[in-house]
């Protein structure tokens, strides 16, 4: 637990919102008992950040359930409330599907939205699931302008055991974490920091990030720089690859977004260990991302249907050819005329941007 220790007290120095871990917090074992012991060790090691009233939030990984259905009642027995008796309510948000209480949750932040995802065995499916159905009633309803979503497994696979051993559910996944606009998706299980990109269509200002960050102290594992499995047509691509400790910083300042991966000066615990900034990655949410699409007469795409689409719609008036505001119908006409203004009557001060939300 050297590591995990260093790490909690670097997320103090850091006063951070909250804190996010993506399993594996026993070694593991069938025995709910002892479970309970590994789990509270890590609670213990963690409650430096507990004391300072960060949240901590946490799925289980492939370690964290052996065994079905006392693993749960460990993991319970664990992450509870003890506020009336004196002690921190430790508990999971409340709000995940049914059968998951306590594992599966939402968590909702200023202008940040997350999915804290359990891909074990709960109620809903086996191994290297998610709750689709549920994930998706949560996307739908969501409106802040930032998503994330966390969990135990890769999405591509990599060395072990993955979401990506089961390509269709995996592909219903990853597709609705890109229409809500998503641009991370962390995880573990792998025992090293992993940072890639997952193109689907050649532009890298839209694609979505798998963040591995397995890098709390466990031995390292070695990968051969391959994802060797059905990616879904996507072309993955190595951004930063390593096997010393660390963790992540997440920045978010309006619609910006920075990441920064922290790393280890060394991996040998024998000597405390110095962070510094080795990967940074920043991006912003804008209008025209998959989860802010340009609305129906928004000829000139800033998101807003207002009185500059109507001097667009004014200018061309009667004009024909291929121009902007020719609309409607939908295979276009050729001329601008009352069908495209009556188009954009019907979406006047129709608003899609990040800061409409």
């Amino acid at each position: 637990m050297a590591i995990l220790s260093e790490i909690a007290a670097e997320v103090i120095k850091h006063n951070v919102d909250f804190f996010l871990f993506g399993g594996d917090l026993a070694i593991g074992t069938s025995d709910q008992k002892e479970l309970e012991k590994q789990f509270l060790t890590w609670r213990k090691t963690m409650q430096p950040v507990f004391n300072a009233a960060i949240p901590v939030y946490v799925v289980r990984g492939n370690h964290d359930a052996v065994s079905y259905p006392s693993c749960i009642a460990a993991w319970n027995n664990v992450f509870k409330d003890e506020s009336m008796s004196g002690g921190l309510d430790y508990s999971m948000p409340n709000n995940g599907p049914l059968g998951e209480p306590n594992l599966t949750y939402s968590i909702a932040h200023k202008n940040v939205f997350i999915l804290a995802l359990d891909e074990l065995r709960t109620a809903y499916r086996s191994i290297n699931y998610v709750n689709q159905s549920w994930m998706d009633a949560q996307l739908a309803a969501n409106t802040l302008p930032h998503v994330f979503a966390f969990g135990h497994f890769t999405a591509f696979k990599m060395l072990w055991d993955s979401l990506g051993d089961h390509p269709p559910e995996r592909e219903l996944f990853w597709t609705s974490l890109e229409k809500a606009g998503a641009r991370t998706y962390f995880c573990g299980h792998e025992h090293f920091y992993n940072h890639a990109r997952a193109d689907s269509d050649g532009d890298p200002n839209n694609d979505l990030h798998q963040y591995v960050i397995g890098s709390a102290g466990a031995p390292e594992h070695n990968w051969n720089g391959t994802w060797p499995y059905n990616n879904g047509g996507r072309t993955l691509t190595k951004i930063y690859h390593t096997t010393r400790f660390g963790y992540v910083i997440v920045e978010i300042n309006d619609l910006d977004v920075t990441l920064t991966w922290m790393e280890r000066d060394t991996n040998d615990l024998k000597i405390p260990g110095t962070y510094s900034a080795k990967d940074v990655w920043s991006y912003a949410v804008a209008c025209g991302d998959a989860a802010h699409p340009y609305p129906p007469a928004d000829f000139n795409q800033d998101c807003y249907v207002d009185s500059s689409d109507l001097a667009i719609i004014a200018n061309q008036w009667l004009q024909t050819g291929d121009l902007s505001a020719d609309i409607a119908p939908d295979d276009g006409d050729r001329i601008v005329n009352w069908y495209d203004l009556a188009v954009l009557a019907e979406n006047w001060l129709e608003c899609t941007a990040p800061d409409c939300y």
